[in-house]
């Protein structure tokens, strides 16, 4: 089984929670997808359990859909653990329970904190907030343990780029003890040892001024660099060690190095070789100007994180700080979206693009690049777009693209499920290695924030369908008609609304039963939905009365919409419709109310039909229902 990585820290938590409690067993786990992962447990009172559980099938899966606290003191008699494996004995036989959730800086909830008995236990008050105060202090351990991990990615990348240029990288503490060589450096010095400091090695590592005087003491660079500040320019040789013993002549630059508060770090000096070609004097300033360059992209790569980490809209905020760091002319983000016509892939994001709606693609039907990169899960720089053989002519006239990087957003598992695409609208010969290790980082944090939304979406859904029909619920209703009327007042495209009523239902239950007219309702939600056109939005208004949204369909089609629901309704039972059209000033209600009055029109004029406000449509069904 899968478990999370392991901190002390965490698994100290865990021990006091169950101290606190008087319980035996105490568990911190963390979502991963559908599933529970155990970051730390303590107490075997349970015997072996999975380390890895999905969520569904979790105890505290309340916990995490509701962000509540849940206290019970006997699970077996709880009607929403009780089915819990973990309860009904297929692998424990939790009695006792307490879960408080971990919630994060933006609220979501990121796993639990729960401790568990195998005999009935209550908590008091007192003690279940002290239960939600160590779950404060776990949530704020696992942050430290992401930036942490964050802190060593960081680091892990600098020193790949520092041991990856020519020159030369020492660095000093405050003191003037070496603390760092570089490669290169190394390559020169040879073995020397850098806890060395210049008095206890007069040869001062080999360094000579030009005329071979030794620079020793405060004559050496570093040494400099900390007296005065800042070294620039200055030609030395080396004469120590080195891979093959010949005296080199560098030029060296070097800076102290001082925190945001002032606190002296230290010393920083490169070094260059010049011994063959002068010339590279300017290569070394260009070295050191990318050198800053680099710590402020790293430096701006951390701020673009905690931005990405907080911003309203996250997918935006990946693209601007791509933008920003790559100095693109624009970025998008794209994903695989369901069409009327089969999967595309279209923009979710986009900076630097006015409008960005032409960022369609369908895959199978026509190329595009990043198609190319979705498919091979693979980033792709090309520096002259224009000519790759993947190239979408419409796509490369829309955006004025000449050069550009495509970056696969991975989902769980390694699998692309998106696509960050980063352009200029100028020749790029060649993609920088920083800047190919931001765009990476980067996707990374894009495919947490698609991640998070991906979840958030489905929470939203969740909380959106009727639990019965599976259709929409009122505030389904309301969130859709709010987004439809914004739409028709800005394009005047008409918007109809219908109320649908089953026929005597009452009857029908009582002479079937409840259970059947639950099949009934269920079974005519789906056979509606079945007949209504994309875009259009079907809900439960209550008890057995369904509402229509229908974008652009004015009232004629409308009322064919709903002479096909009325056709469609099952087990020989029939229907009334209600419809009314929406006009610019009216509200919802409004609208919904001309639908009622039309509904109750019908009702009286003998049910079975499809009434309109302006009249009653032929009746459909009567001989084959006798209504």
């Amino acid at each position: 089984m899968n478990s999370a990585p392991s901190d002390p820290a965490v698994e100290a938590v865990t021990r006091l929670a169950a101290e606190l409690t008087g319980m035996p067993v105490a568990c911190v786990t963390v979502l991963d997808g559908n599933h529970l992962l155990q970051a730390a447990t303590t107490g075997d009172a349970l015997g072996p359990t999975p380390t890895r559980l999905l969520l569904a099938e979790a105890p505290c899966r309340t916990t995490v859909t509701t962000g509540r606290p849940v206290h019970v003191a006997n699970a077996a008699a709880d009607p929403e653990l009780r089915t819990s494996p973990l309860v009904d004995g297929r692998l424990a036989a939790v009695r006792g329970y307490a879960s408080v959730p971990l919630t994060g800086p933006d609220g979501e909830v990121l796993g639990t904190l729960c401790t568990m008995d195998v005999v009935p236990r209550a908590l008091t008050i007192g003690r279940l907030r002290a239960l939600e105060d160590l779950g404060t202090v776990v949530v704020a351990l696992l942050a430290r343990r992401r930036e942490a991990a964050e802190t060593a990615r960081h680091g892990e990348l600098t020193r790949a780029v520092l041991s990856s240029v020519e020159v030369g990288i020492v660095v000093a503490d405050p003191t003037g003890h070496l603390v760092m060589f570089n490669d290169t450096a190394r390559r020169w010095f040879g073995d020397a040892d850098p806890a060395l400091s210049p008095e206890s090695h007069p040869g001062a590592y080999g360094l000579f001024a030009l005329d071979g005087t030794p620079l020793t003491g405060p004559q050496a660079p570093l040494q400099r660099v900390l007296a005065e500040g800042a070294v620039d320019g200055v030609d030395l040789l080396v004469r120590t060690g080195g891979e093959d013993g010949h005296e080199r002549r560098l030029r060296c630059t070097g800076r102290r190095m001082r925190a945001e508060s002032g606190e002296a770090l230290g010393a920083v000096v490169a070094l260059h070789d010049v011994t063959v070609d002068r010339h590279r004097e300017e290569s070394l300033e260009a070295a050191h100007a990318e050198l800053a360059r680099y710590a402020e992209r790293m430096r701006a790569l951390a701020r673009a994180s905690r931005t990405v980490a907080t911003a309203e809209d996250p997918r935006t905020a990946v693209c601007a700080a791509v933008r920003d760091l790559t100095e693109a002319d624009a970025v998008y983000l794209m994903q695989t979206r369901p069409g009327p016509d089969g999967d595309r892939l279209v923009a979710t994001a986009a900076v630097g693009i006015d409008d960005p709606s032409f960022l369609v693609v369908r895959p199978g039907a026509e190329r595009a690049i990043p198609l190319t990169v979705l498919a091979t899960g693979r980033q792709l720089f090309v520096a002259d777009v224009a000519s790759h053989p993947d190239v979408n002519p419409r796509l490369l006239h829309a955006s004025a693209t000449k050069s550009g990087v495509w970056q696969p957003v991975l989902g769980a598992g390694g699998r692309p499920v998106g696509v960050l695409g980063v352009i200029w609208r100028r020749h790029v010969p060649d993609l920088p290695v920083a800047v190919t290790s931001m765009v990476q980082t980067l996707a990374g944090e894009a495919a947490h924030t698609l991640a998070r939304a991906a979840l958030v979406e489905q929470l939203v859904l969740t909380a959106e369908r009727d639990p019965l029909t599976g259709v929409g619920n009122r505030r389904h209703f309301d969130r859709v008609v709010a987004e439809e009327v914004a739409v028709a007042e800005r394009t005047g495209s008409p918007l109809t609304f219908a109320l649908v009523d089953l026929d005597h239902f009452k009857r029908y239950n009582d002479a079937h039963g409840h259970l059947l007219g639950d099949d009934l309702l269920r079974d005519f939600a789906q056979a509606a939905a079945a007949q209504l056109r994309p875009g259009d939005s079907i809900s439960r208004w209550g008890g057995e009365e369904f509402v229509l949204v229908l974008p652009g369909c004015a009232l004629d089609a409308a009322a064919e919409v709903a002479d096909r629901i009325r056709a469609a309704v099952p087990h020989a039972q029939t229907a009334t419709v209600g419809v009314a059209q929406w006009s610019p000033g009216s509200t919802a209600s409004a609208v919904l109310g001309c639908c009622d009055e039309a509904l109750y029109r019908g009702k009286q004029q003998g049910r079975d039909r499809t009434v309109v406000r302006d009249g009653v449509r032929a009746v459909v069904g009567a001989a084959r229902t006798g209504v």
